[in-house]
């Protein structure tokens, strides 16, 4: 144990010992070298780190938080950086643990219906594996991992698990945590600990739920067993239009009442059509629309068909003004595409912007989305409406120019104010993107100082010293 050297000279020492572990080319410390490593997704915070790891197997993770550890040095877990909280920044510095050349498929599993994957693969590689692969069902089926973020064809693994990530099929499958068997986790002191497995239940404290969503506050994930479960013979897409955005909303709980699930229930307002449309990612929404629906169900041919027939009918009770059954496979997969694109394409709507992420009970969608509108245009931002409908999961994009003196602190102050309203309506300041750092100080708003500081012992046992992504969750 080093720790007594100076900060600078501890520094000097573990990256002396980090490249006789690792290797030199899995090191990085070079002034130019960190500036990619200033920012993760969030953009509106910025934190320099001392050093970057690329390890590249859970020993050498170990190996690499260990160090860190025994010479007091703050350690952040990082995926591919698509944090939208702040979550993957490295507000104290400290060391990057990166888990990109963490990128293997482990195993395949169908007997058990799991797969087992390195916490740096990214999330879409599993599907595209599994299809690669042939892994078939016996009727022919195929098999999927359900958890899909908008951002899964760049996010990782050990980031869903870390931020809990939900996605389009939520509404169904459920969020990360509902797809995870087991993981095997780092703890502060270099500690390796595999939780679960292969079967369905464990004894004891639900450590798996207690890690996933915990923001790498208390252990690092180096690998999950995660369900994979069969699909459905055919899905149908139904779009729908609106003339009013709160009718839209309302038309989302009418949906569920009916007794349909779909696969997924998706909500864009006009002026997130608008940006979808003016980019590579066009799929031909209706510009004209105040807000559309996007909804999927699945089943066997005939089923799937009869359950999008008795929605669209719903949608239709309920003030769509138009209703499309999407036949043609190529075109659903089209619009989907152009779904989660959404947030990448409000660059062609305005230079910057803020994304939130409430979660509020489904009956008060309409109002929820009245008060994000409200909450912009008061301080002369547009907000744009994209988010997981079916679970309540709003994400108001507030938009903002950065060369405007003072619009960026307007931007932050509209969500904030957006998220209080979410936990007035009987919600929550995060569905899926995490507390992070941009919205610690909103903690208090959700919890009694009792549950706070339960919170903050439970993070003491697992890291006595408290360099795990400090600065992150707690106000």
């Amino acid at each position: 144990m080093t720790s007594s050297l100076s900060p600078h000279r501890a520094l000097q020492q573990f990256i002396k010992k980090a490249k006789e572990l690792l290797g030199e080319s899995a090191v990085l410390y070079d002034e130019v070298d960190l500036l990619v490593y200033e920012q993760d997704g969030t953009l509106a915070v910025r934190g320099k780190a001392y050093a970057v790891v690329f390890p590249r197997s859970v020993d050498e993770m170990a190996k690499a938080v260990e160090l860190a550890y025994n010479y007091g040095i703050p350690i952040v877990g990082r995926g591919s950086g698509t944090s939208l909280s702040g979550g993957a920044t490295p507000i104290k510095g400290g060391v990057i643990v990166s888990t990109a050349r963490m990128n293997k498929i482990l195993e395949v599993d169908l007997d058990n219906e799991v797969a087992a994957v390195q916490a740096g693969v990214i999330n879409d590689w599993v599907n595209s594996y599994l299809a690669r692969m042939g892994y078939q069902y016996p009727i022919d089926l195929g098999y999927q991992y359900a958890a899909d973020p908008g951002s899964q064809r760049v996010s990782t693994i050990g980031g869903n698990i870390a931020h809990n990530s939900g996605g389009v099929k939520c509404f169904k499958y459920g969020v990360t945590v509902n797809q995870l068997r087991g993981l095997t986790v780092v703890l502060p002191n270099g500690e390796v600990r595999r939780i679960g497995g292969k079967e369905f239940e464990q004894a004891g404290y639900d450590l798996i739920g207690l890690l996933t969503g915990s923001e790498g506050t208390l252990a690092l994930v180096a690998e999950a067993v995660v369900r994979v479960v069969p699909t459905y013979e055919t899905t149908v897409t139904i779009m729908a239009k609106f003339n009013d955005l709160a009718a839209a909303g309302r038309a989302v709980s009418a949906v569920i009442a009916s007794g349909a699930m779909p696969v997924a229930m998706e909500l864009m307002d006009k002026l997130a059509v608008e940006a979808v449309e003016s980019g590579p990612y066009a799929a031909g929404l209706p510009r004209d629309a105040e807000a559309i629906l996007l909804i999927q169900v699945e089943g066997s041919p005939p089923g799937a068909r009869d359950e999008a027939a008795k929605v669209a009918e719903v949608l239709r009770r309920n003030g769509a003004a138009g209703v499309e059954i999407v036949e043609d496979p190529a075109r659903a997969a089209k619009i989907w595409a152009a779904r989660k694109q959404a947030f990448g394409a409000m660059g062609f709507v305005g230079p910057n912007y803020v994304v939130e992420d409430g979660t509020i009970p489904r009956k008060k969608l309409a109002e929820a989305l009245m008060i994000a509108r409200a909450a912009g245009a008061k301080r002369g931002l547009r907000v744009a409406n994209v988010f997981h409908a079916g679970d309540g999961n709003l994400h108001p994009l507030i938009l903002y120019d950065e060369r405007r003196p003072g619009e960026r602190e307007k931007a932050i102050e509209a969500g904030e104010e957006i998220l209080e309203a979410c936990v007035e309506l009987g919600g929550t300041i995060t569905g899926e993107h995490g507390v992070g750092y941009m919205k610690k100080k909103l903690l208090p708003k959700m919890y009694r100082k009792e549950e706070i500081e339960l919170m903050k012992a439970i993070k003491t046992v697992f890291d006595p010293k408290g360099l795990m992504n400090p600065g992150k969750i707690f106000p």
